[in-house]
Order: structure tokens, then sequence, then C-alpha cells
């Protein structure tokens, strides 16, 4: 008599829907109504996934005898919506719904819900550099021949200011939209956007930024560094901070407002530091191991990070805590982490071309 094995069904396959891509994920980002993910992969591609789900998790739970379960899905994910772009070197939000996207031949796009090019922001001769877009203030900001041009709203003119030597290849605005944040090979440098003069704060970087991420409070900016860890710099007194721990790069940082703590990648577990405190004070998360740490992204609303490891594995802790719930074990080294604004998705890619929308049902982190 032949048997069949039934293969293990793991709470990725519970929770998650998957898209297979051609080339590594490099970036994922939510529009800002959370009805869409722009994933942009290592080959240039940009492609949307719907995130409107037909078979939630709160469908497929089933309680009986005070047992929970809850079934697989019987069907696949809506396919991703192509579009015509094969040349993307980043993407943000932008309003409406819709997506901003640089291009190596140096446009700035506006892309629809739908994947259809509107119009360009932004075309010059020389690429851009770096570009950023805070939707809560509708101001643009982008960098060309290390001159930065602001542009607000819907207006077609812009403002221009000279860098000087700085050549930056990161910026971020603050969350009110009254900073700028640009980060160059060896200089990280904070400007008023209303001020065309000197920057405010200047310091110097002892190697490459990798990412750049301001707290939601505008006090600190954090900046992941190639090696040598992780700089903070705190904009009300122009102080810097540097943890140099770190044995792999700081490839992503993130800010729990819940805590007010900064997390970071490039340690073998979750690293994050309480800046209630002075100093700051270090807050051990998840459990520790022998596997490098590749992403990591803070919860909008809750005491949670999720993080993203080498070996494929994903897990949500909580933040100051070793409890974590793993949600994939292994595959691909991860690339990528997004929550939604809402917190219900947390959007996830590796390096073998799989991007994932995996849905929480509203029980699971109470």
């Amino acid at each position: 008599m032949n048997q069949q094995t039934i293969p293990n069904v793991t709470l990725f396959d519970l929770l998650a829907r998957n898209w297979q891509c051609p080339a590594p994920i490099r970036q994922l980002c939510f529009n800002e109504d959370d009805t869409i993910l722009a994933i942009r992969s290592a080959d240039g591609a940009v492609a949307l996934a719907r995130i409107g789900d037909n078979e939630p998790p709160e469908s497929r739970i089933v309680i009986d005898n005070g047992q929970t379960t809850i079934s697989p899905r019987q069907g696949n994910p809506s396919p991703l919506i192509s579009t015509r772009i094969q040349e993307g070197t980043a993407l943000s939000a932008y309003r409406d719904g819709t997506f901003l996207v640089s291009t190596a031949s140096g446009e700035l796009l506006h892309v629809t819900r739908s994947g259809e090019i509107a119009g360009k922001v932004l075309s010059d001769r020389t690429p851009i550099s770096t570009f950023a877009h805070n939707h809560a203030v509708d101001l643009t900001a982008v960098v060309v021949r290390r001159r930065l041009r602001l542009q607000s709203g819907e207006q077609t003119s812009t403002r221009e200011i000279d860098l000087g030597e700085l050549a930056p290849v990161f910026a971020s605005i603050s969350d009110d939209g009254g900073l700028i944040a640009l980060a160059g090979p060896d200089r990280l440098s904070i400007r008023r956007i209303e001020d065309d003069s000197a920057p405010r704060w200047e310091t110097g970087l002892s190697s490459p930024p990798l990412s750049l991420k301001w707290s939601a409070d505008g006090r600190w900016l954090g900046c992941g560094l190639q090696a040598g860890g992780l700089c903070l710099l705190d904009v009300e007194t122009g102080e810097s901070i540097v943890f140099g721990d770190f044995p792999g790069s700081v490839g992503t940082v993130d800010w729990s407002q819940a805590t007010n703590t900064v997390l970071a990648s490039g340690a073998y577990r979750i690293a994050g530091w309480s800046m209630t405190t002075a100093p700051a004070k270090a807050l051990a998360t998840g459990r520790a191991g022998f596997v490098m740490v590749e992403a990591v992204a803070a919860h909008p609303a809750k005491a949670l990070v999720a993080a993203g490891y080498t070996n494929g594995r994903i897990a949500v802790a909580e933040i100051g805590s070793p409890e974590e719930l793993t949600i994939r074990d292994i595959g691909g080294p991860v690339t990528a982490l997004q929550w939604s604004a809402n917190g219900r998705y947390l959007a996830a890619g590796d390096a073998l071309g799989n991007a994932a929308i995996i849905t929480f049902p509203n029980e699971i982190f109470k």
C-alpha cells in the first residue's frame, strides 16, 4: 500500500502570500493607504502587489471545543502587476496612494496604483544620486550633481541648494517635514528645509553609509555603516554616538515609536538600544545565535520588531524580551522587511527573488 507524505505546513504557509520574481528583492514599499505594495528587484524591475486578500486568515480560522485551528489557503494569490520600469533604483510612497521610482537613467517617475507611468517628476541627464519624499507635507527632495532640489506639492518650480563637497547617497526627511538628512561616503549632514544656508549639524562617518532613518519625534537620526557599526546623531545638541561592536554591516536601521528604541541589523541577534535613558541602554531582543540578522523592521504601533536572517529565517520579537515568534524557518537570505502603516501586514523579500505579504490575524499579538 502506497503512503503519501504530507508536508509540514508552516506558519509562513498559513499567513503569507508569496510571489517569485526573477531576481533578488532589493526594496519593498507600501503605499500611503496600505492597498498596494511596490517591489523592486536587483535587475531594476518594479512590480506591484495588491494588499487585498481573497483568503484572509480570519476566514480560515475555526474554533472547535476551545481549540483554534487555521486551514491552508486553497487558491493562489492574485498575480503581480507588472510595470514598464526595468531600471528602477529606489522606491517611495507618493501622494494619493501612488509611488515615486527613480531610474538608472536619471528620471524620477510617478507610478500609479495600476502600474502605469503617470509622468516624470524630474528628468536630468545626470543620474539621480538619491531622493526622498514626505507625504505628510507633500515634499520631494532630489539630489543631482551635488545639488539638492526641493519641490512642494504639485508645483513645477523647485528650490536648489548647492551642497558643496558633499555627494549624498542617502536622503531622508524628518516626519514633520522640517529637516532633511543627507549621508555621503564620509559625512552625515542635517539641514533645515526652509534654510538654504549652511547645514545645522554635520559629523564625519568612519565608513560609507548603508541606511538612514529618523526617529518619529525627530530628535535622533540613525545611520547604519558598511563597517564600524551604527552612528546616532542628536539633533538637539549635534553630538553623535557610535555603537561600533557589530560583526557585520548595518544594512537596516529602524525606530520603535512604542518604546523609543533604535534597532539595527548586522549582529547575531536583534540589536537595540532604548533612548529613554542617558546613556542609551542596550536591550537584548530575541534569541542570540550563530546566524546574522540581515534586516529589521519595527512595528508601527506595538513594542514588536520583525527580523530577517541570512539563513532565510523570519521572526517577530517583543522588544527587550527573548520571546519571539518564528514565521519562516529557512529560505533565501532576507533582503527586505517592511510593515504596513496599520501593522497588519509584514512584507518580506529575499535573495532568491521571493516577495511575500504576511497577514497577521487580529488576535495573534494580543
